[in-house]
C-alpha cells in the first residue's frame, strides 16, 4: 500500500533528487558490466523483490555504478523522491499487507502515531469513527473484545456484592 498525504494540490512530482531506494523487477537482461552483473546478483540473492536501500550494500560506490544499468534496462525499479511546490508539506507511508484466508495481516511499514500528528478536520460520521477504531487484525479484535468483557464483569462485581 502506499499513502501519499500533502498539504498542496496532492499532485506529487518528481524532481532530481538522490534516489537511494529501490526494488527488483520480475524483468530479465544480460547485463554487460561485471559490476552491474555482480550487484544484481547480490540484490536477487538478499533482497529479492522487496524494497532496499544502497546504503546497506557493502561498498555503496560500486553498488551506485552497477545500479544504473540495472535501472536502465528495467530489472530495478527506483522509489523517486515526490515534492510539492515550495512551502508545502507531503507525507508517505509505505507498508506491505498480506490476504490471508482470516483477515489482512501488515507485514513490513513503521507503526503510525497518531499523537504526533494533529488535524484541523473531524470525522463527524460515528459509523466511520467506529470503522477506524476497529482492529483490521481479527486476533486483536477479539482479544480487545475479551479484555472489555472482562472489565465490564469487574466492575459489575463490585457492584452486585454491596447490594
Amino acid at each position: 500500500m502506499d499513502v501519499l498525504i500533502s498539504t498542496g494540490e496532492g499532485q506529487g512530482k518528481e524532481k532530481d533528487i538522490k534516489v537511494t531506494v529501490y526494488k527488483s523487477t520480475e524483468e530479465t537482461y544480460m547485463l554487460k558490466m561485471k559490476t552491474s552483473r555482480e550487484f544484481f546478483s547480490k540484490v536477487s540473492k538478499e533482497v529479492g523483490l522487496m524494497p532496499f536501500n544502497l546504503r546497506n550494500m557493502e561498498d555503496e560506490r560500486r553498488a551506485r555504478l552497477g545500479v544504473q544499468e540495472c535501472v536502465a534496462h528495467r530489472l530495478i525499479e527506483p522509489f523517486q523522491v515526490l515534492c510539492e511546490k515550495e512551502g508545502e508539506s507531503v507525507a508517505q507511508f509505505k507498508f506491505t499487507v498480506l490476504l490471508m484466508p482470516n483477515g489482512p495481516l501488515k507485514i513490513t511499514g513503521l507503526p503510525f502515531d497518531q499523537a504526533t500528528v494533529k488535524s484541523e478536520h473531524e470525522i463527524t460520521d460515528v459509523e466511520i469513527q467506529t470503522l477506524l477504531k476497529s482492529s483490521a487484525n481479527p486476533k486483536n479484535a477479539n482479544k480487545k473484545k475479551k479484555k472489555a468483557v472482562a472489565k465490564a464483569m469487574e466492575e459489575a462485581v463490585p457492584t452486585l456484592v454491596e447490594s
